[in-house]
């Protein structure tokens, strides 16, 4: 099958649901293959057992010892996986038992038993919310959403130990900002369907849907007491939100006082370096014929995206050399060197600004920029996703992610669930969390400003 490849690096989440057979069947020989039937004899009585786990299993018993089971030891995978599709739709419970969701959830466990949650399958409802989201429009409450793996919380997020989805960060002007979401919630239901180990895909495409119609979740927020370390207490409540068109525009430019320029940037989709390089002019001409004193690169809470954009991103502080270093299968290196056409040549100090929410292609600028001694990190320590996937579309219009590649930074630092420490650690203040304006953000500025004095008192002693 001739597939076509298109290389992403993302922070996407693989859960798998398997096709499991518990105790509490019948035994009806004449059903099976001859390798798995039971033995049946003319003396033979039914009788219950009951299994270690309470179950309760139907077995045969007979006064003559049974025979060895025949078997097949050369079987092949794909044959037994037929095998078990074929007794499932003859003997479950359920008559309506769908091929199709029975040859996903087959496909998720496959890609599950390789044990990288970032390789995934994307049915074609999945695949076709990717594309549009990465085009930078679609209609739904306005979340960045990812996946807690293990997520116990209160008694209502049971089962324990389930992943669960959470709020990376609302929209600004979406409808989930506007209802109060706050980064950190944890959605336990979406229009009453438990979200436990509920894909990211289908998260996604569950929240999603016509401008106007209304969406139903439920929202557990975790409450602390800072002074209080084991003082942790959970608010459930429902929310209905209606559905709208959201246009994401992933960079943002703001004037600070003293001519500091705030570039948020949000996320790396196909628009990201046209708004970039655009906003990343303005702050070279400066504010109001001032030049700028400083740049805050500010990429906190920005999952990732495209491997390419990132690196148009980083050409624009990068004239040469590479952005990023894969390592691919077999362990073969490939550098993704900065483009000549793309550098900009910014020559004010720059700050870039991260969190624990900050992965994948923005870890890659933060890499290359701190690598190269071009800017000074402030913040927490990012994410740690540190490894690069590639889009096959498949012929029902869906699509596997399979990660093909660890990425290192330019001098080779492997960041995988480590993430980058910051030059000045700091955590996010209450004002951070709501707008970005806290504690992080003044810390920013503080390092351009002593940087600028510092480099005022070198030029007056010379």
């Amino acid at each position: 099958m001739k597939s076509q490849n298109r290389v992403i690096n993302a922070g996407f989440l693989a859960l798998a649901v398997g096709v499991a057979f518990g105790a509490g069947y019948a035994s009806r020989a004449s059903q099976y293959p001859t390798q798995w039937r039971w033995p049946e004899t003319a003396g033979a009585k039914t009788q219950l057992t009951r299994t270690a786990n309470g179950n309760i299993m139907v077995s045969q018993s007979s006064a003559k010892p049974a025979p060895s089971r025949a078997y097949k030891p050369d079987l092949r995978p794909y044959e037994t996986l037929d095998e078990v599709r074929r007794a499932i739709k003859e003997n479950y419970v359920q008559t309506k038992v769908s091929d199709t969701e029975i040859t996903y959830g087959a496909i998720r466990g496959m890609l599950r038993s390789l044990g990288d949650r970032y390789t995934r399958f994307m049915t074609p409802e999945d695949y076709n919310e990717f594309l549009v989201s990465n085009k930078g429009e679609f209609t739904g409450i306005g979340a960045r959403i990812d996946i807690k793996d293990d997520y116990e919380g209160s008694a209502q997020a049971r089962p324990l130990g389930a992943s669960r989805p959470y709020i990376v960060e609302p929209m600004q002007g979406g409808p989930a900002e506007k209802a109060g979401i706050k980064r950190g919630d944890v959605i336990l239901a979406i229009n009453g369907r438990s979200t436990a180990d509920m894909g990211e895909d289908a998260v996604i495409s569950t929240i999603r849907g016509n401008r106007g119609t209304v969406v139903k979740l439920k929202i557990e927020r975790r409450i602390s007491d800072p002074k209080i370390v084991r003082d942790v207490k959970y608010n459930v409540f429902d929310l209905d939100l209606k559905r709208d068109v959201i246009e994401l525009h992933p960079v943002k430019l703001e004037w600070l006082p003293g001519d500091i320029a705030w570039l948020r940037l949000d996320e790396f989709n196909e628009k990201t370096d046209a708004e970039f390089s655009a906003a990343l002019r303005k702050v070279k001409a400066g504010n109001l014929g001032k030049p700028a004193q400083g740049l805050i690169l500010d990429m906190r809470s920005n999952p990732g995206g495209l491997l390419t954009s990132a690196v148009d991103v980083g050409s624009r502080f990068i004239n040469s050399g590479p952005i990023v270093i894969t390592k691919e299968r077999g362990g073969a290196m490939r550098p993704y060197n900065a483009k000549a056409s793309h550098f900009l040549g910014v020559k004010t100090p720059i700050v870039v600004l991260v969190d624990g929410y900050s992965a994948s292609a923005a870890e890659i600028i933060t890499g290359a920029l701190k690598d190269k001694k071009l800017a000074t990190v402030v913040g927490e320590p990012t994410f740690g996703k540190a490894s690069v996937q590639v889009l096959v579309d498949l012929k029902n219009g869906g699509a596997l992610v399979i990660t093909t590649a660890k990425y290192l930074t330019p001098l080779k630092h492997d960041i995988s669930d480590k993430g980058i420490t910051p030059d000045v650690l700091i955590k996010a203040s209450a004002e951070d969390e709501k707008s970005g304006r806290g504690a992080q953000l003044q810390k920013a500025v503080d390092v351009l400003r002593n940087r600028n004095n510092a480099a005022l008192v070198a030029a007056k002693a010379d």
